[in-house]
């Protein structure tokens, strides 16, 4: 189970300057006519272990869309209001200004999935107005979906649905989101799922850190049938993607070389690998060496999921030295704030403000080639 904090909470209160300041923006993608509106971006491909923006190598540095009680990708497919997008506007005028390229958005197979064989419209254009909004700020996005991290969210149909019957519904979603997203320049990636497992009991939700569940069964097996469960959900989500798109797909994995989702199991089935990892303290070595196993794949690794959380500054910031020569690319966590001019009241302020103002000085390292 991964220990982090907990990006899929509902955002608190926001003051009326902060949606006012979005509103401009907004505005300016409501009505400028489509050519206006367009910003050059070049597409993001794979060659190799690396990642290319158009004909040029190029690396990832961005953040998880969300953190604590701060999710505001979330309660904008939970309701696409123009005030919802005017939020997440200004901050992306926030990430910008930090230094991301990139940031990571989640998607819930609910929002999505109105019936086991219909998307819903509404979430499907809400996604491409924040893919326009996304290229107007030159930041790319990793789309991650067929979550379930409410489960008392979840649709009743699909949670009574056997597993055969569950994987085509999430192939259905796939379908409808790459389609939808197909034209945009903006897209990082396709991520099938985060943190997948096949389960050795039954249920299809793991990983509770309160009311979420941030671990997703795709099934239950043990041993070479759950490898080969393993491998044939991730062919089928892929090829469904690809058939829709040719931008990267992969998994947002745990950091575990061993097991059904281990890179020596599904690698080959992925454009690139994605991993999950939080150091912890004095630990900087072991978490490095997890990384250098990922990328012996000869993949692009992205560090999709990192922060200070049970580690301290030493010990993350050797971990980020550390594997930076063999990542493409790394993601931190964002609040909506800017670290430089956040107000710390609390402790968890504290560590915000710490562990991404690190993440910031050491981005000439992880974008260096």
């Amino acid at each position: 189970m991964a220990v982090r904090d907990q990006p899929g909470l509902r955002p608190g209160a926001r003051t009326l300057a902060r949606i006012v300041s979005g509103v401009l923006p907004l505005l300016t993608i409501l009505v400028a006519s489509p050519a206006g509106a367009a910003v050059a971006m070049p597409r993001i491909s794979v060659h190799g272990n690396r990642l290319y923006a158009g004909s040029r190598p190029w690396r990832a540095w961005g953040m998880n869309w969300g953190m604590g009680d701060h999710a505001p990708i979330v309660a904008y497919f939970d309701h696409p209001t123009a005030a919802n997008l005017a939020l997440l506007s200004t901050e992306l005028h926030t990430a910008r200004a930090i230094g991301a390229n990139s940031m990571r958005i989640y998607l819930q197979l609910g929002q999505v999935m109105a019936t086991p064989t219909q998307p819903r419209q509404s979430t499907l254009n809400a996604l491409r107005r924040l893919l326009a909004l996304a290229q107007r700020n030159r930041i790319y996005l990793d789309i991650t979906g067929d979550l379930v991290w409410q489960p008392s969210r979840a649709p009743a149909w699909y949670d009574h649905m056997p597993v055969q019957q569950r994987w085509q519904v999430q192939a259905r979603f796939w379908t409808a989101v790459a389609h939808a997203a197909s034209s945009s320049p903006a897209v990082l990636c396709y991520e099938l799922t985060s943190e997948p497992i096949i389960a050795t009991t039954t249920g299809y939700y793991y990983g509770q850190i309160g009311d979420w569940y941030f671990v997703q069964s795709i099934a239950t097996a043990t041993g070479p049938k759950a490898e080969h469960l393993a491998r044939a959900w991730t062919r089928l989500m892929a090829s469904t993607v690809r058939s829709q798109d040719d931008r990267p797909v992969t998994i947002g994995l745990l950091p575990s070389t061993t097991g059904p989702f281990a890179p020596a199991n599904v690698a080959d089935l992925l454009d690139m690998l994605i991993v999950h990892e939080y150091p912890t303290t004095d630990q900087a070595p072991t978490a490095v060496s997890t990384i250098r196993a990922f990328a012996a794949r000869n993949k692009p690794v992205l560090l999709g999921e990192t922060f200070m959380l049970t580690d301290d500054a030493t010990t993350q910031n050797a971990f980020l030295t550390g594997a930076a020569p063999h990542l493409a690319g790394a993601f931190e966590f964002f609040n909506g704030h800017n670290p430089s001019t956040t107000q710390v009241h609390t402790m968890a302020d504290a560590i915000y403000q710490a562990s991404l103002q690190q993440f910031q000085t050491l981005r000439p390292l992880l974008l260096a080639e």
